[in-house]
C-alpha cells in the first residue's frame, strides 16, 4: 500500500519558488512509490484554519515555505500526532537551518525513508505557536517593515543589505523601548530597549543573538539590551554580527521555561511546551547541533533562572 503524503505550501515564500518546489517533490515522491498530495495556500490564515480541521488522512506532514509558513503547518503535526518535515523555502530559514533539513526533493524523499523521529520543542504565545523565536518591539518592526515589502531582491546579501538599511532607518526615526522582562517569575529586566525569545539559534549569520538556544533542551534563550542611548544599542548589535572580542558585555542571555514580556495590559506571556512536536531529522542532526553549541557555550554567558 502506497504511503500518503501530505505536502502543504505558501506559494509566496522564496519569491514564489515554494510552489515549484513543491510540485518538483510531489513527482519525486510519486516516482518512489508513495501517495503525495498537495495543498497550496496563498494566505497564512487559509493555512491556519487548514491546521485546526483537517483528518489525520496521511503518515506524513511535509512543510514548504519560510520560519512563518512552517511554524502555521506544524500545528497539524502537533494535533495529529504525525511526523512533520520541515521543507526551507524563505530567506531567514532559521528553525530548519538548526538540524541542516534538506530542500533538494530527491533528499527530502531520502529523508521520509531513513529520518530520525524525534520529539521537539516548540513556543507558544497566546493562541499562536511558533517554531523559532519572538522577537519585540524595535526587531519586530525591522522585520514586519522588510516583510511587507512585495518584491525582494533574490541574493542573499541584497536582501540582508535590505534589512541592515530599514534596521538603520528605524533606529534613526523612532524612540528606544523601555521593556520589563519577567522568566520564570523573577525579574530580569525592568527597561530593556531590545528582547528576543528564542528556541533556536536566533538571526544566525544575519545577527547571531542566541547561539546557544535548543529545542530540545526544554527552555527557552532571552537575549537582552538594557536601556541604552541609539548608538550604544547600535553599537551592541554592530560588536555581535562581526563577532568582535568583549560583545558580551553590555548584553544579556538567560535561559527559562516561561517568559513575561511587557507591563499591564500589554503583559503577553510566552512558554515552552516540551517535546510537542514530532520532527523529522536528517541522521546525526542532534549530534551535530550538541557539537556546534559545546563550540560557543564557554564564551556566551548564559544565566539559567531557577
Amino acid at each position: 500500500m502506497e504511503t500518503p503524503v501530505q505536502i502543504v505550501v505558501t506559494p509566496g515564500s522564496g519569491d514564489s519558488r515554494a510552489l515549484g518546489l513543491a510540485r518538483h517533490l510531489r513527482r519525486r515522491l510519486q516516482a518512489q512509490g508513495y501517495a503525495p498530495s498537495l495543498l497550496a495556500f496563498r494566505e497564512l490564515n487559509q493555512l491556519r484554519q487548514w491546521t485546526r480541521t483537517c483528518d489525520g488522512t496521511f503518515s506524513f506532514l511535509v512543510a514548504v515555505g519560510g520560519d512563518a509558513s512552517l511554524s502555521e503547518a506544524a500545528a497539524a503535526a502537533v494535533r495529529l500526532s504525525v511526523p512533520f518535515v520541515p521543507v526551507p523555502s524563505g530567506f531567514g530559514n532559521l528553525f530548519t537551518s538548526v538540524f541542516e533539513h534538506p530542500r533538494e526533493p530527491d533528499d527530502v524523499v531520502e529523508l521520509l525513508g531513513r529520518g530520525d523521529l524525534v520529539w521537539t520543542d516548540l513556543g507558544v504565545a497566546g493562541n499562536r505557536m511558533f517554531l523559532s523565536h519572538e522577537s519585540f518591539r524595535f526587531l519586530a518592526r525591522v522585520q514586519h517593515t522588510v516583510e511587507r515589502i512585495r518584491r525582494h531582491p533574490r541574493q542573499h546579501y541584497m536582501r540582508l543589505l535590505m534589512y541592515y538599511g530599514t534596521a538603520a532607518k528605524r533606529l534613526r526615526e523612532t524612540s528606544l523601548d523601555s521593556i520589563q522582562v519577567e522568566i520564570d517569575g523573577q525579574l530580569v529586566a525592568d527597561r530593556a530597549a531590545l528582547v528576543t525569545i528564542a528556541n533556536v539559534e536566533t538571526y544566525r549569520d544575519f545577527l547571531p543573538l542566541t547561539p546557544t538556544a535548543s529545542p530540545i533542551d526544554g527552555r527557552f534563550d532571552v537575549f537582552l539590551i538594557p536601556r541604552t542611548s541609539k548608538l550604544g544599542l547600535a553599537w551592541r548589535l554592530g560588536r555581535l554580527k562581526l563577532r568582535l572580542p568583549g560583545r558580551w558585555r553590555g548584553v544579556s542571555l538567560h535561559r527559562g521555561r516561561t517568559v513575561v514580556v511587557g507591563r499591564g495590559a500589554q503583559r503577553e506571556t510566552l512558554r515552552v511546551v516540551r517535546r510537542a512536536l514530532p520532527l523529522l531529522l536528517p541522521p546525526g542532526a542532534v549530534a551535530a547541533l550538541a557539537r556546534r553549541q559545546a563550540e560557543v557555550e564557554e564564551e556566551v554567558p548564559v544565566e539559567t533562572v531557577a
